[in-house]
């Protein structure tokens, strides 16, 4: 019987190799069991957009929560538990953490990004890009679209959020419109710069479709007659634009 000198060698290989890593692993636990985290680096992705939170806030916040890392064996440290945590911050929208080959804990995080804020006679909130209620903080000063009236929270962060957004990305209306105002869900008006003419749009729905239609009678021809001559300008009748006079 021939013996395969080729196979036995790549076995042999095969066996040192398994055995290598088995003993690097073991070393590689035994030293994370007993190393401790050096330090914590935070990093705040769009910390030069707005500045909503601050590394000491959250420093302050997990050693209130007995989480913060620093000092503390690697092997004792749970990522996942911090990350949850500075997720229950009410400005920060994504957070990540991670232990370096060094001992250190870094945890990036970004922060929520306000687009609209809504007043009524009982409350005021943000609504952020991702269509969620957010809090009223007083380092929360980005200038954003103000939303008042009879306005629940489910439409606000579900169709208002939604045209906000839209006239936020339009090029031609983001100059031109200062609030919302919604008297019930079927008369909703939007407030014209710089003279504060009334939109009025009726139910949202096809808001875009009149906005449009508004855009080209504007630049057709109440560019030429002077359109802030008017109050309001009723969008509610299909293919119409009614002004009424001040």
């Amino acid at each position: 019987m021939k013996i395969n000198v080729k196979h036995i060698l790549l076995s042999l290989c095969a066996i040192l190799l398994l055995a290598y890593v088995v003993t690097v692993s073991v070393l590689v636990t035994k030293h994370c069991s007993s190393q401790l985290c050096s330090s914590v680096e935070w990093t705040i992705s769009d910390q030069a957009q707005r500045q909503y939170v601050t590394e000491d806030e959250l420093t302050t916040m997990l050693k209130q929560m007995g989480l913060y890392p620093e000092g503390k064996t690697l092997s004792n440290i749970s990522t996942q538990t911090i990350e949850k945590a500075v997720l229950t911050h009410p400005m920060v929208r994504k957070a990540q953490c991670f232990i370096t080959a060094n001992g250190t804990v870094r945890i990036r995080l970004s922060q929520r990004r306000p687009i609209l804020r809504v007043l009524t006679a009982s409350e005021s909130y943000f609504v952020d890009s991702d269509r969620k209620r957010m809090p009223i903080r007083e380092s929360v000063n980005t200038p954003v679209m103000m939303v008042r009236g009879v306005v629940t929270e489910h439409a606000a962060c579900d169709e208002i959020a939604d045209m906000v957004l839209w006239i936020n990305h339009d090029g031609y209306w983001r100059e031109k419109i200062q609030s919302v105002h919604v008297n019930n869900p079927h008369y909703v008006y939007l407030v014209q710069k710089p003279d504060e003419t009334k939109l009025i749009l009726g139910d949202i729905k096809g808001y875009r479709a009149k906005l449009r239609k508004l855009k080209t009678l504007y630049e057709e021809g109440f560019e030429k007659i002077g359109w802030r001559t008017y109050r309001e300008i009723d969008l509610r009748y299909k293919g119409q634009a009614i002004g009424r006079g001040k």
